[in-house]
């Protein structure tokens, strides 16, 4: 004779039921919470990787970066949604350079200030700011009549000569600022260098190679930023694990759901 526990049977029922209807969405809301801490965590290294940044992990890009779970209010599993991402505001400061990089923007200088180019990227700043006087003070920036003993004025391509010709002669690197616009349409601040000279087919001395190079214009304002993908990374390393998280939830909150109000050694 078979004897069976009918109270447990009722339990049992119930707890599939309550399976199916709170198991199942809670599983799915852990899972998206899960998803986007991961992604978070790697995001961060990212961008510590990437980026030069100082003060540990109270520094504010870092702060700034945070996910938020799957809402528990939310009860239809195909709304349920979990964020990761870079703050717009974080104590009160705006934050968004680490979106701008992401995908790539292009940012504007305005007014008396102009964009000085960074080497490297420090604390997650991809620009620099500065006024078109401290730049040139800062760079030791000189005009014809500083270096040239005899200067040509109102002609550019001769004063570019005048400034190659003394980069040659003192053997020293010369950041130089001409009176107008180069025939190219160019104005800021150009380094002339040392590169050598050669014997041309007139039989005189010219500089081998390129002598000059822009450093700085005073025209262009904008910057374009080059993507550089810190969260797409983080992400594409998640995704494949989401499926492993859900078993690992699901698991979790079955055996919960199952054991509800059992008698012990059932």
């Amino acid at each position: 004779m078979i004897e069976v526990d009918d109270k447990d049977l009722k339990r049992y029922t119930e707890n599939l039921q309550n399976a199916a209807k709170y198991a199942y969405p809670d599983t799915v809301r852990a899972t998206l919470t899960k998803a986007a801490y991961e992604t978070s965590v790697l995001y961060k290294k990212n961008v510590k990787k990437d980026l030069t940044i100082r003060g540990g992990s109270k520094n504010i890009v870092l702060t700034s970066i945070h996910y938020e779970k799957a809402q528990y209010k939310e009860k239809d599993v195909n709304k349920m949604a979990s964020y990761v991402g870079q703050q717009d505001k974080t104590y009160g400061k705006p934050t968004e350079q680490l979106r701008k990089q992401e995908i790539g923007e292009t940012i504007h200088a305005k007014g008396k200030f102009t964009l000085k180019a960074t080497k490297f990227t420090r604390g997650g700043s991809y620009k620099r700011f500065v006024q078109k006087e401290n730049l040139i003070s800062r760079t030791n920036a000189v005009h014809i009549g500083d270096i040239a003993h005899h200067p040509i004025h109102n002609d550019i391509k001769e004063q570019f000569k005048q400034a190659i010709a003394v980069a040659h002669t003192t053997h020293k690197t010369i950041n130089f600022i001409p009176d107008g616009e180069t025939s190219g349409h160019k104005f800021g601040i150009f380094q002339f260098k040392d590169t050598g000279t050669k014997i041309g087919k007139d039989g005189k001395k010219h500089a081998k190679g390129k002598a000059a190079k822009l450093l700085y214009s005073f025209k262009d304002k904008n910057q374009n930023l080059k993507p550089r993908p810190m969260l797409e990374p983080a992400t594409n390393q998640v995704a494949p694990k989401i499926g492993e998280f859900y078993v690992e939830e699901a698991e979790k909150r079955l055996a919960k759901e199952m054991s509800k109000n059992l008698k012990k050694g059932n």
